[in-house]
């Protein structure tokens, strides 16, 4: 076939591949004088109407779209009764050899592929057509680096017939939970997918795959059952590796769902590091308060200073979980302590006559901390959630931590807050260190207990400073 001429036009010359239904070969178009990509359906057996059906979707999806992240259609026709499509020629190899030719890409070039790749899908989804194919051979990658997908072979679009029918297609490894349930294709069904491709880009393996001796069926199976492992990898940026958790969520409402919420996602780390607090001391406050931060205990200090670290690492989670926060603990405003808030929120006082020099401040009204039954319960709970948890290469953080708590309930059952409060600490720092090395990840769950009994260790702080 090499040399042949389709429709007086299009001289083939190079292979370059074979798939699916049909095989690319380089060609150039004799009119234009340019280089082009011509796919052709493969010549089938018995009936291959259906084939020709979908080969034509493929043709006519792939024309509405003019995108620098979607591969260009020029022309589709029939020659010796052969159909043939003919594409812009993208120099480059895509993903899948990609991966078996040079390994594991860097983060910083997967994050670069997911902007990218989520712009093409904005692109389609725009024009109405759902890819329902996204996997890493259908995703070339151009010897300048722009992601360009391809091959709407089985898309979905209004107006299109040939390839909308209940049939399940797709790659098993890539295929959303609700195409396994045979519901119809939705534009959040290929971003699930692309959450599948960016997750095999940093593991070496789509997130799910056939246990030995199994079939497809049980990868379709863990699609609709199966909570896919973190990421481990310990050069990606926790803002990428929490991107393609969300992109598998099984809701799809859950998943990002546009080109400005992957960037946003992927900025995210840089913008929610919060931990530069500036010391309670050192925070603008009343006199008096600036008087009684001063004159605490090194014990109430430690727990006050233990808390605001906690508050940064865990508004950190909670943004990347996408929790609301409690408003105490927002980034950006100055820390704050429980019983010197109830102080300001108050009216302002009336002149009263000025005190002695050898008067005594008075101090506000402690607020009230949870019981200490109360905090041994929590304890407990929290230690069970971080043993539920705890996987891959964190899972020993997240026991030892979860051991710390348990000794923390212990002390408090024994009547010895100190020693609860150092274990509470312990187990922070444990998490947070696990946390900043992307070996560990806070649950919604986790980071509102761990912020409840910070404060509550906090408030214990404060009412010994009150009293000291």
């Amino acid at each position: 076939m090499n040399g042949e001429v389709l429709a007086g036009r299009y001289r083939l010359l190079t292979l370059l591949g074979r798939g699916g239904a049909g095989e690319v070969w380089q060609a150039e178009d004799q009119v234009l004088a340019r280089p082009v990509a011509v796919k052709l359906l493969r010549r089938l057996e018995g009936d291959p109407m259906d084939a020709v059906a979908r080969f034509r979707v493929e043709a006519q999806a792939a024309a509405r779209l003019l995108h620098p992240n979607v591969v260009a259609t020029y022309d589709v026709g029939t020659a010796a009764g052969q159909v043939f499509l003919v594409m812009e020629l993208v120099t480059g190899p895509d993903l899948a050899k990609l991966l078996r030719s040079g390994g594991l890409p860097p983060a910083k070039q997967v994050a670069d592929i997911a902007v990218q790749g989520a712009r093409a899908l904005d692109a389609a989804h725009a024009a109405g057509i759902v890819h329902r194919d996204v996997k890493p051979g259908n995703l070339l990658l151009a010897s300048d680096g722009t992601l360009k997908i391809t091959d709407f072979g089985i898309a979905q679009a209004s107006g299109l017939s040939g390839a909308t029918g209940p049939v399940l297609l797709g790659t098993a490894a890539y295929i959303s939970p609700e195409q396994v349930r045979g519901e119809r294709a939705t534009p959040a069904s290929d971003w699930y997918a692309l959450g599948c491709v960016l997750y095999e880009l940093l593991e070496g393996a789509p997130p799910f795959v056939a246990t030995d001796g199994a079939d497809a069926t049980d990868v379709l199976r863990q699609h609709l059952e199966t909570t896919p492992p973190p990421v481990r990898r310990t050069d990606v940026p926790a803002g990428l590796a929490d991107l393609v958790m969300r992109l598998l969520a099984k809701d799809p409402a859950a998943r990002p769902s546009s080109a400005a919420e992957v960037v946003r996602a992927l900025a995210e780390p840089a913008g929610t590091q919060v931990l530069q607090f500036l010391p309670v001391e050192e925070s603008p406050q009343p006199e008096e308060r600036r008087q009684k931060a001063k004159a605490g205990l090194p014990f109430a200090k430690a727990i006050v200073a233990l808390a605001v670290v906690l508050a940064g690492v865990v508004i950190a989670a909670l943004l990347r979980e996408g929790v609301a926060a409690d408003p105490t603990a927002q980034a950006g405003g100055p820390p704050s302590q429980p019983a010197v808030t109830n102080a300001t929120a108050s009216p302002k006082p009336t002149p009263t006559p000025a005190k002695s020099p050898t008067s005594r401040p008075s101090s506000p009204k402690p607020k009230a901390t949870p019981s200490a039954t109360t905090r041994e319960a929590q304890l407990r709970t929290l230690a069970e959630l971080l043993r539920q948890t705890g996987q891959g290469r964190g899972s020993k953080s997240a026991k030892e931590a979860a051991k710390d708590l348990d000794d923390a309930a212990d002390a408090l059952a024994d009547e010895d807050p100190e020693a609860a409060a150092n274990k509470f600490q312990d187990a922070q720092s444990r998490l947070m260190e696990a946390q900043r090395q992307h070996r560990w990840q806070a649950t919604p769950q986790i980071v509102t207990l761990f912020v409840s009994l910070a404060r509550s260790f906090s408030g214990d702080g404060q009412h010994n400073n009150s009293n000291g």
